[in-house]
């Protein structure tokens, strides 16, 4: 896991609840074992004075710890901070640096699919059937990032 304070930590999972469980109305346990294996990309406010508070966030996972593929999940945005740019920065970001860790490797999302246009601008294209995870429609999807 990156290095993170235990404040900006607190930043971090107060961000992905906000989203995946109070907004989405989502009940379920968002901190997972797999947070102790990922690479954890935080998108920060830059106020001054005031400890910065996390803006977007994703986690990249290596192959092997969920998928036999490097995986990117948990991508979001604070709600003033949509349609912006911030998730496409952080996709970017991610996507780099499984190219840079991982040349060659596949990728694979579980996503939600109203989002499929957003993930398929990165080559992403959808695998096997539509399911439902926790009452919202997904896609798993998978990219050679070439």
């Amino acid at each position: 896991m990156n290095s993170f304070s235990v404040v900006d930590w607190h930043h971090v999972i107060s961000l992905r609840q906000a989203v995946f469980v109070v907004e989405q109305d989502c009940p379920y346990l968002d901190a997972d074992v797999l947070d102790l294996e990922s690479w954890h990309l935080v998108a920060w406010s830059v106020d001054k004075g005031v400890h910065p508070q996390a803006l977007g966030y994703l986690r990249v996972i290596d192959p092997g710890a969920k998928y036999a593929e490097a995986s990117i999940g948990r991508l979001l945005t604070q709600i003033d901070y949509r349609n912006k740019g911030l998730g496409r920065a952080l996709m970017s970001s991610a996507i780099g640096r499984i190219e840079a860790l991982f040349p060659g490797q596949l990728v694979r999302i579980s996503a939600q699919e109203h989002l499929r246009k957003f993930y398929e601008h990165y080559g992403f294209r959808q695998v096997g059937d539509g399911y439902d995870e926790d009452g919202i429609p997904h896609i798993e999807m998978i990219s050679d990032l070439s």
